[in-house]
């Protein structure tokens, strides 16, 4: 079994975790854990233009490991490994291919993360991953 969890740097991602870590360990085998870390591309925004792209690029990468330093302490407390995936694009349509190219059982997420008017006016990630997601997505709150 593999279990993806989504991790964005929210407490409630955070929970997601531990909620995840708690369904691992309820199984006759521990699954196989990822954690996945997805942001928006700052590359095609106006605001990159004209800025060196690998510049951009280190510091998304930068943000990334802040917001997966958390998530990573506490496996390592459990004495649990997890491989990790830094993604740039749309947040729902790169998770629903991390899914689906790494063979994913079960997506967890937290119920908000971070958040933003987009997600008021077009719902959550969540929502939207639990509605378009090909496996069970497990929303934490």
């Amino acid at each position: 079994m593999h279990i993806a969890i989504a991790i964005d740097g929210s407490q409630h991602a955070l929970k997601a975790l531990q909620q995840a870590i708690s369904l691992a360990r309820g199984l006759k085998e521990m699954p196989r854990l990822s954690l996945v870390n997805v942001h928006l591309n700052a590359l095609v925004s106006p605001v990159a233009r004209g800025i060196d792209q690998k510049l951009v690029q280190a510091y998304m990468d930068e943000i990334a490991e802040q917001e997966l330093a958390e998530a990573r302490a506490r496996l390592k407390a459990e004495g649990l490994t997890a491989e990790v995936t830094k993604a740039h694009g749309e947040i729902v349509p790169s998770l629903l291919a991390f899914i689906r190219d790494r063979g994913v059982d079960l997506m967890v997420v937290g119920g908000k993360g971070r958040g933003s008017l987009v997600d008021m006016m077009l719902g959550s990630v969540a929502g939207r991953l639990a509605e378009t997601s090909p496996v069970p997505v497990l929303i934490v709150k």
